[in-house]
Parts: C-alpha cells; sequence; structure tokens
C-alpha cells in the first residue's frame, strides 16, 4: 500500500506503482530499483562542489540530478495533491510562490554563512521544516532536502553528516514534529552531526 493516500496522475492506471523510466510496475522492484540508482547519483554528488548560491534553481537540480535515472518528473514541481498519515503537504498552486519566498529569505541571510554555530542549527531547521512542509516533489522530498542542507552547509563551512544518524526513524520523527511547529528534536538532531 502507498504512504500516499490517494490515486495518482504519477502512477500506472489502477495502480499506486510510480510511472518510471524501466516501465517496471512491481512497487518492491521499483523501490530497489530507486534505491540503487539514487544511492549512486547522492554518492557521485559527495565529490561535486555545490552550486554557490545554492538558490531555487539550485535545489531543484539537485532532485533532478538524484532521480533523473528513474522518473520521468526528476526536477520537476509536483502537479497534485500529496499526504502522509494526517499531515497533507501543500497545494500545488501554492509551491511555486512559497518556494519562492523561502529562497528570497536564504538569499537575504546570506545562505547562512557567517553566522554563530548555534544560530546557524536554528535558521538551518527552520528553512528544513519549511521545505518539508511544502513536500515541493512526487517522490524524493526527504533526500532532496537532506541533499540540499548538506550541500547549504559545505558552502557554509561545515560538515552535515546525515550518516551519523544510527536510525533513520529519527530524521523522520524530528522532521515529523517539525511539521507541527516544533523545531526542537530538528535542531538537536542538526546540533549533533554539523561540524567544522
Amino acid at each position: 500500500m502507498s504512504k500516499y493516500q490517494h490515486t495518482s496522475l504519477y502512477c500506472y492506471p489502477g495502480t499506486e506503482v510510480l510511472i518510471n523510466l524501466f516501465e517496471i510496475k512491481d512497487e518492491e522492484k521499483l523501490k530497489e530499483l530507486e534505491t540503487v540508482y539514487t544511492l549512486f547519483r547522492l554518492s557521485e554528488l559527495l565529490i561535486q562542489k555545490p552550486a554557490d548560491p545554492l538558490d531555487k534553481k539550485a535545489f531543484i537540480a539537485i532532485h533532478h540530478y538524484i532521480l533523473q535515472d528513474v522518473y520521468p518528473f526528476a526536477g520537476e514541481i509536483r502537479r497534485e495533491m500529496i499526504s502522509k498519515g494526517s499531515s497533507s503537504f501543500a497545494h500545488p498552486k501554492y509551491i511555486g510562490p512559497q518556494l519562492d519566498k523561502i529562497f528570497n529569505d536564504l538569499e537575504k541571510e546570506n545562505y547562512l554563512k557567517d553566522l554563530p554555530r548555534s544560530k546557524t542549527i536554528s535558521r538551518l531547521a527552520y528553512f528544513l521544516a519549511e521545505l518539508n512542509a511544502l513536500h515541493p516533489f512526487r517522490e524524493g522530498n526527504g533526500r532532496t532536502i537532506r541533499e540540499f542542507a548538506r550541500q547549504l552547509m559545505l558552502n557554509a563551512g561545515y560538515k552535515l553528516e546525515w550518516q551519523k544518524v544510527l536510525r533513520p526513524a529519527d530524521i523522520i520523527n524530528a522532521f515529523v514534529d517539525s511539521f507541527h511547529a516544533d523545531n526542537q528534536r530538528l535542531e538537536q538532531l542538526l546540533d549533533e552531526i554539523l561540524s567544522k
């Protein structure tokens, strides 16, 4: 059963399997393939120099890069409502304007460069929570947001190491809390994995 609670224009008719470049219609096989390709693309990004500034265009490019081998919608803003559990994400008509606002605010804050570490953590948590609440893509939001954060922090002189989080559920739970306007757990997690 899909983690999203609706019939999707991104799925093969009569299924909950996302339309993919391999035309695989088995959800488990698709997830296995997606994992392999996205891990490969993420490992490539680890050795590339990040865009600077890391603006809206760069954020969307990260999504495209990570999912380019698997989905035809890689790098595209979603065009339908999605939800997980009891949480509904932003309506598609608000995604573009809200992304513009987030990235305008990030530019005004000089992409979090030259801030004290504690302020960097709180502002990073804020921006990540905002992006997560938007969930601008049909698939791959978490991976894109985490990679964006890693690159953003690299440009600001920090090393953000998501792999230090031993339980993936800790990341998910921190983002769930932030969706409900509580960034405390996300800030604590970032504090543990952010270093100079």
